[in-house]
């Protein structure tokens, strides 16, 4: 159904004040590309998705055998290997072509074994032979890209995506070749045995459920209120509470953080290979400003934030206007859409670029609206975009996908991916944009008018209808979708910030393996030295003979009184069970007269600290999962312990606070 100008009122009441209140010497963005030499958005990718030894040793002029590749895609699923494979062909014969000047590569000359209906079957490093194995007709096979094609810009006809797909695949009905990838079943995982299978499922990112909640049911999505049509015309989904807990973004440590993205990346490129979609890496010309306020990146605004407070996750300025708004502003009637005073706004401006670390800025004398526009100037002055210059245009192709359940895998794929300061800043700014729209009786802001207000000040670029005279078809279906985007992002905040636990099974596993060849590699080393390295094996000591049985558990709360304790695992028992351990009641376990209750039994009894310093578990204590196969996660009250024992026996387990659920 096509969409009216008129319809979208609202965006083009904002867009035309932001065009109002431009700079006319702001420097606007490049529209094109930077041009790269070929192969070089190969190795970036496969760089950023882990891959950097692949890359040195193709540049390097080696190559990468099968059985290289093999080990390379152990633990990915058949659509994420096909995706690496494309592009390690890619630049290996990129590669060739410059490195080989006056010698001829055989596999030039002879690049195709046979034909398979018209295309070509196997190609330079197929993986059509496994070592040790009977060749056998694979369950999944792949399109194979031509060597021709260069990759000089995504968008024109016949050029690579970053997905990996050509742009004019789409047109041909019949496929250009096909090529082995492995002989492992198609949607299973390549892994060892002893590693249970995972479904290579398209639903394998979110278990959603699109009804209303029954009564008791965990709902992770945005609430409906009685009298709110908060969803405006959007499902209402329901995220399914996994035995082994949901894992928000900032449950997880820093180095698990980094390898979910690698894998986030691969599996967008997976999805967005799979619905043909391009998008382009946008690039500014801004100059980048180093000091102040506004118009500095938000990462060397958090770095200065930090040597006032270490645990600020955003900048201060961006948190104290989303403080004084939510605060303040949420029931004024139009607020976000009717504009402050541009007088007033610009004397604020320069007032916190002069005074707002010294703490002499008195908040109670702005006005709603001013603190509004205040906080919409400061996102388009972003010298890097708040959705990141990298991915602005693929948030915007996420429209293009017509599932709605593929839309949010995408959307929390790309979140993923966000730099942590930028993908901090988004989720407070869309938890304001939240409380607005549930203020809408008062506010008269309703989701859809939040949404296309918003939308220009984070999607703004230089392909925006300032560059053309009135408003056309593409300007209007621009702004149709990046609203609808904006939409999404606020009405299913909590599911979009929740890691797939698809991508914590994969993080697992990657971990497992690495860890089994380690073992491997110190074994061959103990083999082969003639030193006796007898100690750097040596096997713990075993302190508590008791946390050694299957389904024991010790858990550590170095920070409480009671400091740590051996607990018996059940089928009910959950992390927040666990907790309550821990915390002041009639259930907690208490020194009596300074000792322990002896008739507890020995399983039961926990380790005290100082009983002059009593401390016990609060609101926000939680059980981590540290070790193991993972770094360390936070874990959801919800999480059944015994599950989580049986996937990871390893870890240890530790309570203390956190102060991001």
């Amino acid at each position: 159904m096509a969409v009216s100008k008129s319809s979208l009122e609202d965006y083009w009441t904002e867009f035309h004040e932001i065009e109002s209140n431009k700079d006319p010497d702001e420097e606007e963005e490049e529209d094109e590309l930077p041009k790269t030499p070929d192969g070089e958005q190969e190795a970036k990718w496969l760089k950023e998705v882990g891959l950097d030894a692949v890359v040195n040793r193709i540049k390097d002029g080696h190559g990468v055998t099968d059985d290289e590749m093999e080990a390379v895609t152990a633990t990915l699923t058949s659509s994420q290997a096909a995706v690496v494979k494309r592009r390690v062909d890619t630049l290996s014969t990129t590669m060739r072509k410059r490195q080989r000047q006056n010698k001829t590569d055989v596999r030039d000359i002879f690049p195709a074994q046979q034909t398979v209906n018209g295309g070509l079957y196997g190609s330079p490093g197929s993986f059509h032979r496994l070592s040790g194995e009977r060749q056998t007709t694979p369950d999944h096979v792949i399109l194979r890209q031509g060597s021709k094609s260069k990759e000089r810009s995504f968008m024109r006809k016949g050029g690579y995506s970053m997905s990996g797909r050509r742009t004019d695949e789409a047109a041909s009905p019949e496929p250009i070749g096909i090529e082995m990838l492995s002989v492992h079943p198609k949607r299973s995982y390549h892994q060892p045995d002893g590693l249970p299978p995972i479904s290579d499922h398209e639903d394998i990112m979110f278990e959603l459920k699109q009804d209303e909640p029954s009564q008791g049911q965990h709902r992770i999505g945005f609430q409906q209120g009685p009298h709110q049509k908060m969803g405006d015309n959007l499902p209402n989904f329901t995220l399914v509470q996994d035995k082994l807990g949901v894992t928000q973004m900032n449950d997880l440590g820093t180095s698990d953080m980094c390898q979910i993205r690698s894998l986030a990346l691969l599996e967008l490129t997976s999805l967005f290979d799979n619905h043909n979609i391009t998008y382009r890496h946008r690039k500014a010309k801004k100059r980048v400003k180093e000091h102040g306020l506004f118009g500095v990146p938000l990462q060397t605004l958090l770095e200065h934030d930090r040597k006032i407070d270490s645990r600020v996750t955003v900048p201060i300025i961006f948190h104290d206007i989303i403080h004084f708004l939510e605060s303040h502003c949420l029931s004024t009637e139009g607020i976000l859409r009717v504009p402050g005073s541009t007088g007033r706004i610009k004397q604020l401006r320069v007032e916190l670029e002069d005074r707002f670390y010294s703490g002499a800025i008195s908040w109670a004398q702005i006005m709603p609206n001013d603190a509004a526009g205040l906080l919409k100037q400061f996102l388009r002055e972003l010298p890097v975009p708040l959705l990141t210059y990298e991915y602005i245009e693929a948030f915007a192709q996420v429209e293009s996908i017509k599932e709605k359940k593929l839309q949010l895998q995408a959307l929390c794929l790309l979140i993923i991916l966000l730099p942590p300061v930028h993908r901090n800043t988004l989720q407070i700014l869309l938890r304001f944009l939240q409380r607005v729209v549930s203020k809408c009786r008062e506010n008269k802001m309703s989701l859809a008018n939040v949404s296309m207000i918003m939308a220009p000040n984070l999607f703004l670029t230089s392909s925006s209808p300032s560059k053309f005279k009135g408003i056309q078809e593409r300007e209007i279906s621009m702004a149709a979708g990046t609203s609808n985007i904006v939409r999404m992002l606020i009405k299913y905040l909590d599911i979009l910030w929740t890691v797939p636990t698809f991508l914590v099974q994969q993080m697992r596993r990657q971990n497992e393996i690495s860890q089994q060849r380690k073992s491997r590699d110190k074994s061959k080393i103990k083999f082969l030295s003639k030193k006796d390295k007898s100690e750097l094996y040596k096997k713990p000591a075993i302190v508590h003979e008791g946390d050694f049985e299957e389904g024991v558990i010790r858990v550590h709360a170095p920070n409480l009184t009671k400091s740590s304790t051996a607990i018996r695992l059940d089928r009910r028992m959950t992390a927040g069970h666990i907790v309550d351990r821990f915390r002041n009641s009639d259930g907690a376990l208490k020194p009596v007269n300074g000792r322990e209750n002896t008739k507890r039994t020995q399983l039961q009894q926990g380790v005290y600290c100082d009983p002059d310093k009593v401390s016990f578990a609060e609101e926000h204590t939680y059980l981590y999962e540290t070790g193991g196969n993972i770094g360390e996660r936070c874990l959801d009250h919800q999480t059944n312990m015994l599950a989580l024992y049986h996937v990871n026996p390893n870890a240890e387990w530790v309570i203390k606070t956190s102060s991001h659920r």
